[in-house]
This record gives structure tokens, sequence and C-alpha cells, in this order.
């Protein structure tokens, strides 16, 4: 007869957190409180330097503001923005806007016509494309002074051609100066393009090209359906880059019109862009309130061409 082997309850193993009948503590993770202040340090700065005063434009562009002082902010029954719709000085920023924001295009096509000349095997090809990268790595104000002097009525340009054009204050033509404005645009932009292309060209790969000679492509069918579908990504993005560039154009304005006492840039302010005018109301007239809103409508208006784009490239993406 087999004897019954009876097993004795055995007490299960204190957990960890029960040792010796008492709770054990958790350790502080001075990970987390890393990570915290990592985190909360450029989050204190973003609502101290951008997100305050956001909500302060916000509340400006319904209000009227004495010398640009929150304390002195009184409804104002949106007159900046029946301004706004009424201004004949804000049509005519939009237009010179425009016009420069054509050059950031003209760059582009520059850039990459340039590119595609480069990639031909040329000798001394990064020696080209770092004299074409120079120009884009200075300073928007130091090219403007260039400029300026380039384009005054002692300047290179009236030397070489012999003319005697006053380029800031033609009466004939004011638009001689927002000319000089597109020019310096021109001159500066294309480098960082370049440098790009070159790159995207690289990475499509040669055997597409060769294949397209074995189909007998010829060059223009090779760059329309091989070279631009390669370069796409880039191209969207430099896109997307020079509108956004145009439509604030600032630095090359102010220096090459510099505003009078009047707000005037130049005559029939052929210099004078949105962002100029947005800063000449808010800190040379201390209008904070029609400067905000200015400023919130350019932001929309940019939104729009941001946002169509991106979809497109996003459609684009999905179709592949």
């Amino acid at each position: 007869m087999k004897e019954q082997v009876s097993f004795a309850a055995v007490p299960a193993e204190k957990s960890a957190e029960t040792q010796n009948g008492k709770p054990k503590k958790k350790k502080f993770n001075r990970t987390y409180l890393f990570c915290w202040i990592g985190a909360g340090i450029p989050l204190l700065g973003f609502l101290l330097f951008s997100g305050f005063p956001l909500v302060i434009s916000i509340l400006a562009m319904f209000s009227d503001m004495k010398y640009n002082k929150i304390e002195t902010m009184v409804w104002n029954d949106f007159a900046h923005f029946a301004r706004f719709f009424t201004d004949p000085k804000l049509l005519q920023t939009i237009k010179v806007t425009l016009i420069l924001a054509c050059a950031q295009f003209v760059s582009l096509a520059i850039a990459l016509l340039m590119a595609a000349f480069l990639s031909q095997n040329v000798k001394g090809t990064r020696l080209f494309q770092t004299l074409y990268f120079v120009p884009y790595i200075c300073s928007t104000v130091a090219v403007s002074i260039m400029w300026n002097n380039i384009f005054g009525i002692e300047g290179v340009i009236n030397t070489v051609l012999g003319l005697d054009i006053n380029w800031y204050n033609n009466l004939d033509n004011p638009y001689t100066l927002t000319l000089a404005i597109f020019i310096s645009i021109i001159w500066q932009a294309p480098g960082y393009g370049i440098v790009m292309y070159c790159s995207s060209f690289k990475a499509i790969s040669p055997s597409l090209y060769e294949a397209a000679d074995l189909d007998g492509a010829n060059a223009v069918q090779k760059f329309r359906y091989i070279t631009l579908p390669g370069i796409s990504s880039i191209t969207f993005f430099l896109l997307l880059a020079g509108i956004l560039a145009g439509l604030t154009t600032f630095d090359a304005a102010k220096i090459m019109a510099p505003a009078d006492w009047d707000g005037n840039a130049g005559l029939n302010n052929a210099g004078l862009t949105v962002m100029y005018y947005i800063y000449i109301e808010g800190m040379q007239f201390s209008n904070m309130g029609y400067a905000s809103v200015m400023s919130w409508m350019l932001f929309i208006i940019m939104m729009i061409p941001s946002v169509f784009l991106i979809k497109k490239r996003i459609l684009e993406v999905e179709d592949m």
C-alpha cells in the first residue's frame, strides 16, 4: 500500500514590492528628470518668445494700442480689417512682392540648367559648385549693399553700359528699383538649388539612361521621362521653399529701398514688399494692430500653396 505523500503548503516568495513585510520604495529615476528638463526648457522658451507674442498679435488685430503697450489696448470694431481690404498701398506691396517672388522661380530654373550642365562630367564640377554656392551663404544684407553700389548713379552698371539712370529714383520708370532688387535675388538664390540638383542627378541610376539609349530615346525624352521624375522630390522642396522665400522678401528691399518718414520705399513704393510694409507699420509707426492683421493674412496666403503642394506630393508618392 503506497503511502500518501502530503505536500506541505510552500509559502509563496515575497514579492519585490513587499520585502520584509514592507512596501519597497521605488528608486528615483534621474533619467526622467533630465528628459523633462530637456523638454521643458525649449517649451518654456517657445511660450515666452513665440507663444506669448502670437497671443498678443491676435489680440492686437481687434484693438488699438498706443506705442505698442499692452495695457493701452482698446477694442476698435474691426477697423484694422476694414483698412486691410481697402488699403491701396497694400495692393501696391502685393504687386511688388509677386514680381520679386518670380525671381525665386527664375533662380530655380537657372539652378536646374546649371546643375544639368555640371552633371555632364565637366572638369572642375566641385569648384563650380562652390563658386555658385558662395553667394547663397553670404549675408543678404551684405549682398544688398554690394548691389546698392553696383546700381548707384556712378556704379558699375551705369559706368560699363554708359548709362545715366537713377535706378532707385527713376522718374520715367520707378520700377527700375524693383528690377535692381530682382537682379540681386537672382544673383544670390540659385546656388543652393544647384548643389541640391547636382546631388539628385548623381542619385539617378546610369542604367536607366543606358536602357533609354538602347530604345533610341533622344536627350529631351531622357530628360523628361528619367531626369525629371528622378529629381521630383528635390524640385518639390525647392519650389515650396522658393514660394515662401519670395512671399517673405524683406532684407533686400529694406537695404536697397530705405523707407522715408512717410513709410514710402522708393517712387511709387516700387521697393515696398508685404513683409517690409508690416515692418514699417509695426516698428516705424507703432501700429501693431494693422501689422498683426497683415502678418496673419500673409500666413494664411502662404499656407494655401504649401498645403496644395504637400497634398499633391503625397498623392504622387501614394501612386508610385
